[in-house]
């Protein structure tokens, strides 16, 4: 089967971007400019559509309210779109819950998405600090069967005058699409300049199934809600650079 076009993307983007799109709308119209070739994939885009979008839909008919129950984020780029939806407990913690999925732009070097995934997800948060906060976290992709449960741990180390400098570490462990045992570790140093809205990182990836790599970074926020990203990884053995530019918005 050839891989799917999603070319709604754009679409998409606008209607996050703008707030104006009737999603009901959007959403028709996306099923229908789906490539003729590919018609058997309507009905799972379907369902993940209708998962994702029915806690916005609650969400945009609910009451206003400091915290929302609801939780909606959409990121993507000119490649790919991702959308994760849930709820948010008035509990200790926090705890949040729910379902995510994304679509993948056929390029020449990477296949497009066939079936799309679609992941259940929880977070809670186990120490709620504006210096040193932490939260564990599962995934679970219902597709692959792969799972992952991680600690994300972030502490300010200085936060005087125009940079605040602060260190983050992630530890996940789990199952691998093929089976495989999964172990990560991630450590970033990250020096934000809040005058102007940019980002440095510098940061350590240690994976068992993937060489030890070290990667350099830098983020901007082009305006609310975009934001470009330049990166360039695998310093030991060979470093490979990225720039893009992605959306990203949360209710």
């Amino acid at each position: 089967m050839a891989p799917m076009q999603p070319r709604s993307f754009w679409s998409v983007a606008y209607a996050v971007t703008t707030e104006t799109i009737v999603i009901r709308e959007r959403a028709k119209s996306a099923l229908h400019s789906v490539d003729p070739q590919n018609m058997a994939l309507k009905s799972p885009v379907t369902v993940v559509c209708i998962s994702l979008l029915v806690p916005l839909a609650l969400h945009l008919t609910a009451a206003k309210a400091e915290e929302s129950p609801f939780v909606w984020s959409a990121s993507g780029s000119p490649e790919d779109l991702g959308i994760r939806t849930g709820l948010a407990l008035d509990l200790p913690g926090r705890p949040r819950f729910g379902s995510e999925s994304n679509l993948r732009l056929s390029t020449g070097s990477q296949p497009g998405t066939v079936q799309p995934p679609l992941r259940l997800w929880g977070e809670v948060d186990v120490r709620k600090s504006d210096v040193a906060p932490a939260s564990v976290g599962v995934r679970l992709d219902l597709v692959s069967g792969a799972a992952r449960a991680a600690l994300r741990q972030s502490r300010t180390i200085a936060a005087e005058g125009p940079a605040v400098l602060s260190l983050n570490r992630t530890f996940e462990a789990g199952r691998r699409s093929d089976g495989e045992s999964a172990f990560l570790a991630k450590q970033d140093l990250r020096l934000a300049f809040t005058d102007i809205d940019t980002i440095v990182t510098g940061g350590i990836l240690m994976d068992n199934k993937a060489p030890f790599r070290a990667e350099i970074g830098l983020e901007k926020n082009l305006r609310p809600g975009i934001r470009l990203n330049a990166t360039l990884s695998d310093l030991a053995h060979k470093p490979n650079a990225r720039v893009n530019a992605r959306f990203e918005r949360q209710w």
